[in-house]
C-alpha cells in the first residue's frame, strides 16, 4: 500500500472514530429545565413552579430538583448525577447517586438527545427496581450570565480527598468513612454531592453561583440540602492550587478545609 494511502486509511478511520463516540466536552455548561414529560403523563408540564438544573463537565454530570412550590413545598427535593458519554448519536448516563431511588445507581441510560448554543433535550427511559421502564423526558436552557469569571483555574471535575470541618467532624471518618464527594466547577455554578458508593447511600448536596479571582471562591448559595436557611447566602473561601491540589479554607468561618484531586477521567 502506498504511503498516501494509508494516511487516507487513517483520516477514514479517526474521522469515524470521532463521530461513533464524540468529545463529552460537546454538552459542557450549566442547564435550567424548562419543561418535561415523565411516566405516564400525556402532555409536556412546565417547570414554573420549581427549580431544576442539570451540569455537564467534561464526562460528569449532576442533576438537582429545589425551590419546589407545589404543595409538597419541597426547598430541597433531591438530586442525582454520574459520568457520561456520547456515543453512536446516543447521550448515556452512568448513575453514581439518586437520592429518590439507590436502586439506579450504577445503570447506565440510553437517551436521544439534542444539543446546541441555547439548549439540552434528552428523551428516553430509565429502567430501575423503583422506576420500571420509566419515559424521561426534559427540555432545558443553557444558565448564561453577562458577568465573566474572573480566573478560570477551578473549572472541571475535583473529588474531595482530606476534609474536616469545625475540628470535629472529618471527612473518611463516623458517618463520612466511605463516602465519596464530587464537586464540579462550571462557570457560573459550583455543585457537590456527598454520597457512599458501597451502600449507595446519598448523604447531601449542594449548589451555587460562583466567582474566582485567583486566590478568592465566592459562593452564592443556591441549594444546599443540609441546611435551607441557606439559600441566597454569600460565602467567601481562601484557594490555594498546589501541585494540581485544589485547597478550599474557610475565610467566613473558621476550622474548615478540604483538598480536593481533579478527576482524572
Amino acid at each position: 500500500m502506498k504511503p498516501k494511502s494509508i494516511l487516507l486509511l487513517f483520516i477514514t478511520v479517526a474521522s469515524f472514530s470521532f463521530i461513533a463516540d464524540e468529545l463529552p466536552q460537546k454538552l459542557n455548561g450549566v442547564f435550567q429545565q424548562k419543561r418535561n414529560k415523565y411516566g405516564n403523563m400525556k402532555d409536556w408540564t412546565d417547570t414554573e413552579n420549581q427549580k431544576i438544573i442539570k451540569v455537564f463537565k467534561d464526562g460528569y454530570w449532576l442533576g438537582a430538583f429545589y425551590d419546589d412550590t407545589r404543595p409538597t413545598k419541597k426547598l430541597f427535593n433531591g438530586v442525582c448525577g454520574g459520568t457520561y458519554q456520547l456515543k453512536d448519536g446516543k447521550y448515556l448516563e452512568k448513575v453514581a447517586f439518586y437520592s429518590w431511588d439507590s436502586t439506579a445507581v450504577g445503570n447506565v441510560f440510553a437517551f436521544n438527545y439534542e444539543i446546541d448554543a441555547k439548549s439540552f433535550k434528552q428523551f428516553g427511559m430509565m429502567n430501575s427496581e423503583k422506576y420500571k421502564n420509566y419515559p424521561i423526558n426534559e427540555e432545558s436552557e443553557r444558565i448564561i450570565t453577562n458577568e465573566p469569571l474572573k480566573n478560570d483555574s477551578l473549572e472541571g471535575v475535583w473529588f474531595m480527598e482530606s476534609g474536616y470541618w469545625g475540628g470535629k467532624t472529618r471527612f473518611g471518618e463516623g458517618i463520612y468513612k466511605d463516602s465519596k464527594v464530587m464537586k464540579i466547577f462550571c462557570y457560573p455554578m459550583v455543585v457537590y454531592a456527598y454520597y457512599q458508593p458501597e451502600t449507595k447511600e446519598f448523604q447531601g448536596a449542594g449548589g451555587a453561583f460562583y466567582q474566582y479571582d485567583g486566590q478568592i471562591l465566592t459562593e452564592t448559595n443556591e441549594f444546599y440540602s443540609w441546611d435551607y436557611t441557606k439559600k441566597g447566602h454569600s460565602e467567601s473561601f481562601q484557594i490555594s492550587l498546589i501541585n494540581g491540589k485544589l485547597q478550599q479554607e474557610g475565610t467566613d468561618w473558621a476550622n474548615m478545609k478540604e483538598v480536593y484531586g481533579k478527576a482524572t477521567r
